[in-house]
């Protein structure tokens, strides 16, 4: 009985890799950050509008950042001034970089959040944006 014991112990033990084995390359901690402050727009309810929203970013990093929004509305067309990338550098975060310009379909009343996005091609990161379609342009205190 013990030897089949063993035998079991000694069969799992070949077929189960050990965790290291299944365990990917890892990625280098990113040495910038997207800035996450507060951004949002209120615009008027069911008529196209236009916006647009800063990037900044805190740290260095040695290859260009690409910068765009996802999960915009279909119908949304969106263009980054100045024109993306953003070329190797280094910024506190005090200053914008770039901005993305957005011309919006018809939205419903409501909040709606999308995300901010800049990637250097090995991590992406993201941050909220916020839009808040209701009866007229403009943000009361929010």
């Amino acid at each position: 009985m013990a030897l089949g014991l063993v035998s079991a112990v000694a069969l799992a033990l070949t077929i189960s890799p050990p965790a290291a084995a299944t365990a990917g390359p890892a990625t280098p901690a990113p040495t910038w950050e997207l800035i996450d402050f507060p951004q949002r727009a209120c615009l008027a309810a069911n008529q196209p509008q236009f916006t647009y929203f800063w990037f900044s970013v805190r740290g260095t990093w040695s290859t260009p950042l690409e910068v765009g929004a996802e999960d915009l509305p279909p119908g949304t067309t969106t263009l980054s001034l100045p024109h993306p990338p953003i070329p190797p550098g280094s910024s506190e975060g005090g200053s914008p970089l770039t901005l993305v310009t957005m011309n919006l379909p018809a939205l419903d009343f409501g909040d709606h959040v999308w995300y901010m996005t800049a990637s250097d091609g090995v991590v992406t990161q993201r941050v909220p944006i916020t839009i808040r379609a209701q009866e007229r342009w403009g943000c009361p205190v929010w």
